[in-house]
């Protein structure tokens, strides 16, 4: 895992080729605003004041990093700053009814705020999936970055990356109950291989039965293979497979995440054919691929 320094310019060394220290500064906690790039949107109240206690003991140990912002005013220049890293420390040090909290002043760019907050929260465990798979996200499509290179700034696979931001593709009803807890991390993967009722359906004895992840796992190659078989039916030119060849294309589905296969004829000839809701997630799932 890259640390956190890494993310930001670091001062450039002297003419004696010493690299310049980072200085620590006393600021006004009312002046510091909240990082907008913030991943992490929950934080645990008893987590925060257990922190809080622990500050009040001996102070904020470790100290923030701040971007400088200043601005005109009709009376002058007014200069706050925005956080990059630290903001459980602020939220409790701000429990603690502190004045002041040291920091570490950095230039750095909107991407880069999103980076380190991102890393400090998973170097931390901090960030819930849905949290994560949303940060992903967002490098990617508003900072344009790959998966590949998202991958690489937070030290993880592309396939795990890529598996994350799928979980973006649940409805959002799905969502909701992965945010609230009623369902888990674990749950998303055999709902992913699953579309329209059937996804449906897998989803409502996950929370009405309590299934755990191996069942829902089970349960989710059940009505797959019903799936399969009621669309094989349907479709002109199919081709009709002995349990032997379901059982593989049932397998290969589960085994690669994908929602929707489908084996085809014409003539003598058999194609299997994979179904993608956009060519994003093509690109996405063929990334993964490659790097799993």
């Amino acid at each position: 895992m890259k640390g956190l320094e890494s993310l930001i310019p670091q001062k450039k060394s002297d003419e004696s080729g010493v690299q310049g220290k980072d200085s620590v500064f006393l600021i006004d906690i009312d002046l510091i605003k909240p990082n907008p790039y913030q991943p992490r949107k929950e934080f645990k109240e008893s987590e925060l004041k257990d922190l809080s206690d622990s500050i009040k003991v001996y102070g904020v140990l470790q100290p923030l990093m701040v971007s400088k912002v200043e601005r005109e005013v009709p009376s002058g220049r007014e200069v706050e700053y925005e956080l990059i890293a630290g903001e459980r420390r602020l939220r409790a040090a701000k429990m603690a009814s502190l004045p002041r909290v040291p920091a570490i002043i950095k230039h750095s760019t909107n991407k880069e705020k999103l980076e380190v907050s991102l890393i400090e929260n998973i170097q931390r465990d901090d960030l819930s999936a849905l949290e994560e798979a949303y940060a992903y996200k967002q490098l990617a499509e508003e900072f344009n970055m790959k998966q590949t290179d998202i991958a690489s700034r937070v030290s993880k696979s592309a396939s795990y990356v890529a598996n994350t931001v799928r979980i973006l593709n649940l409805p959002e009803n799905i969502l909701s109950a992965l945010s609230r807890g009623e369902i888990n991390e674990g749950h998303t993967r055999p709902l992913l291989s699953l579309q329209d009722a059937a996804q449906d359906k897998l989803f409502t004895e996950i929370r009405s039965r309590g299934l755990n992840v191996r069942q829902a796992e089970q349960r989710a190659r059940e009505l797959g293979a019903k799936t399969t078989k009621a669309t094989q039916a349907k479709t002109a030119g199919k081709v009709k497979m002995d349990p032997e060849t379901l059982k593989l294309v049932e397998n290969f589905k589960n085994t690669y995440n994908l929602a929707d296969v489908r084996v085809q004829s014409k003539g003598r000839k058999a194609h299997l054919a994979m179904h993608f809701t956009s060519k994003k997630e093509l690109q996405e799932w063929m990334e993964g691929l490659l790097e799993s």
